[in-house]
């Protein structure tokens, strides 16, 4: 099921942007920075995996339609596959948003299938625990 989900993601990422509840996902990071609508925030995230480490990281910015600063994250997990590093990525960047009280929120990424699989509703049937968290969060009102 996975696999058929990631490739119906792959073939879908050159779509335009969806909206998800209160949250919108970019198909993909412009090449600059897009503004969220005014009342909005938007959440850049992204991880790494190096190849010679033992762990990976992940991290964003939260930033307002005028593009002013609010909070930035990061941390270190475990090293685990560049989707699933992905995937923590933006959990966090929402669990951070969520914990300030923003609800409606715009997220962009560099990774087009995370995105097509939240945004399209394929994260209902993942293995991986992220992609659930996610898909619990953007239900949450």
């Amino acid at each position: 099921m996975d696999l058929i989900a990631t490739s119906i993601a792959w073939a879908r990422s050159i779509s335009n942007s969806v909206r998800v509840n209160n949250s919108c996902c970019s198909d993909y990071t412009k090449e600059y920075w897009q503004p969220p609508r005014v009342g909005w925030v938007k959440v850049n995230i992204d991880g790494s995996v190096p190849k010679h480490t033992s762990s990976a990281a992940v991290g964003g910015v939260i930033r307002v339609h005028k593009g002013n600063w609010l909070f930035g994250f990061g941390l270190r997990i475990d090293r685990s596959g560049i989707f699933q590093t992905e995937a923590r990525a933006l959990y966090e960047g929402l669990v951070v948003a969520w914990h300030e009280r923003f609800r409606q929120i715009e997220v962009e990424s560099d990774n087009p299938i995370l995105i097509d699989v939240v945004s399209n509703r394929y994260a209902v049937d993942s293995n991986l625990s992220e992609i659930r968290f996610i898909h619990t969060m953007i239900l949450k009102k």
